[in-house]
């Protein structure tokens, strides 16, 4: 898939290093899923999207500028965990590609890429409620507020956009 500044692809072995040194990152993980990993959490992430996601068709792709094929992040869309009807997506970006339209790029070309490929009625992204630069994002893309949901760590917001709704 390509945007008008990035291409994102599935991961290949020679990305391993790139993929372990984003989801190791403190700053990055912050606010994404359970958190930022070690370096063995991150491995075995890696084996398990090797050896079974990407054998099940998962949709998770790096990340990379069109300009000189740098590597800047990560994307995905899936069923969502607790969820599994409703697909969401996810992304997340290095420190160094924060702040230059990337996230909002990558939120479009999956928005697009869930309703024209995989024919998803309707698409969803969980965001933590002071997450602000995320919402941003997120209504950029064209999602709206749905609802509060609750985990472990407490209360998040989840956005979604219907198919056949008008979109940014």
């Amino acid at each position: 898939m390509e945007t008008d500044r990035l291409f994102l692809r599935r991961y290949a072995e020679k990305d391993k290093n790139h993929f372990i040194a984003l989801f190791t990152d403190t700053a990055v993980m912050k606010r994404v899923g359970d958190g930022v990993m070690t370096g063995e959490q991150a491995e075995a992430f890696w084996q398990k999207l090797c050896e079974k996601l990407y054998p099940q068709n998962f949709n998770i792709w790096a990340v990379f500028t069109r300009t000189d094929s740098r590597y800047i992040g990560h994307a995905g869309i899936y069923p969502r965990p607790t969820k599994k009807e409703d697909w969401e997506f996810v992304y997340f970006l290095n420190r160094e590609s924060w702040s230059k339209g990337y996230a909002t790029e990558i939120a479009r070309q999956i928005v697009e890429y869930g309703f024209e490929r995989l024919n998803l009625p309707e698409i969803y992204a969980t965001v933590d409620d002071d997450h602000s630069a995320s919402i941003r994002v997120l209504k950029k893309a064209g999602l709206n507020f749905e609802r509060y949901e609750f985990d472990e760590e407490g209360r998040f917001s989840v956005y979604s956009v219907k198919k056949n709704r008008p979109r940014a």
